[in-house]
């Protein structure tokens, strides 16, 4: 072998070396971020401890970029800037949460969150709210504290139980055998009572009539309790109603209570003149009822009252008689006044016309 076929092959071997490699490093490095188009995510957290340049991105546990900037703003939040492989889609209803690792790596995990359809696409300007995840040494750092109360209320259980255990031994072990028994006997009477009311109640419930009566009484109960709110709206207006008429009624009866004592004076001097009307009018009924009297004989003797038609027939009859007598003098003293000359001589030379 020529040294010319040797180079061929150490040429050939190192070409495909480098072939090799570089196919190593666009599947597995960062050099399909220069092949892959991607566009910036950006994210906004009050801590991001362990977040840098180059930090992953991951989305169901699928890197889908990388962290381009960390930024710390005015406000004391840190604005991060990731490149996002343009075929993934971010929604707004993802939450950007940092994880670490035990060893302190960090990266920034996409979870969903309350998804509602449809779900919209986080905008080109839009910044995704973020939040840390605590690792398992700070969480253990923060229980430390609390393990500590609870060993130290877990010593104490411990002292209430032995001292428990210590009393029931000298209340069972003693001369109290008796006495635990009589209440064994009443605690098992108990369950016996109580086995036997759930039986009862069992043999109610489980009537399938029962059980639809139940059912129904339970349904219309929110019909009842309506009806019963409207029947306590209803009593809230009458006594706002009877309270209001009661209000007018103090109105009314302020004034009498007032002048109570000058109506109570008003009202019995009008008593005592009822009662002088009264007296007088006994009186006048007296007389009527004596025959000797004028207005007696009026009322009970005959002749008097015939007499008395007899009188007023007599003024009718000579009002009739008058009536044409005084339509004469009526007709005479109109011609006199017209025509005063027959009078006599006096009114033939007065030749004044009469009055009419």
């Amino acid at each position: 072998m020529n040294d010319r076929v040797m180079q061929f092959r150490v040429g050939v071997m190192v070409l495909a070396t480098a072939i090799i490699a570089g196919i190593l490093i666009v599947l597995f490095g960062d050099l399909p971020s220069l092949v892959q188009s991607t566009y910036p995510l950006r994210m906004s957290f009050a801590d991001a401890r362990g977040v840098s340049q180059g930090t992953p991105v991951r989305k169901n546990g699928i890197l889908v970029g990388r962290v381009a900037s960390v930024a710390l703003d005015e406000r004391g939040s840190v604005n991060v800037v990731a490149d996002i492989d343009s075929y993934v889609p971010i929604y707004r209803d993802e939450e950007a949460r940092i994880t670490g690792s035990i060893l302190g790596d960090a990266e920034i995990s996409l979870v969903p969150g309350l998804i509602v359809q449809p779900r919209q696409r986080l905008g080109k300007d839009d910044v995704l709210v973020g939040v840390i995840s605590r690792n398992p040494f700070e969480v253990f750092s923060a229980l430390e504290p609390k393990l500590g109360q609870a060993l130290d209320s877990l010593v104490v259980a411990s002292d209430s139980v032995t001292k428990l255990s210590a009393n029931l031994d000298r209340v069972f072990l003693n001369d109290n055998e008796d006495r635990f028994r009589k209440l064994v006997d009443k605690t098992e009477k108990t369950l016996e009572s109580f086995s036997l009311a759930m039986n009862n109640i069992n043999a109610v419930v489980g009537d399938p009539k029962a059980r639809e009566e139940i059912l129904d009484t339970i349904s219309a109960l929110p019909e009842v309790i309506n009806d019963l709110r409207s029947t306590v709206k209803g009593i809230g207006t009458t006594v706002e109603a009877a309270d209001r008429n009661l209000r007018n009624l103090e109105g009314l009866t302020r004034p009498l209570g007032e002048r109570g004592g000058e109506m109570v004076a008003q009202v019995n001097a009008t008593i005592g003149r009822l009662d002088g009307v009264l007296q007088q009018a006994a009186m006048f009924t007296a007389a009527l009822n004596q025959s000797e009297g004028t207005l007696g004989k009026l009322v009970r003797d005959p002749q008097v009252y015939n007499e008395l038609a007899q009188a007023v027939s007599n003024v009718n009859t000579l009002t009739k008689e008058l009536r044409p007598i005084v339509d004469d003098v009526r007709v005479f003293t109109d011609k006199i006044a017209r025509h005063p000359e027959q009078l006599g001589v006096r009114g033939a030379l007065d030749r004044r016309p009469g009055l009419k």
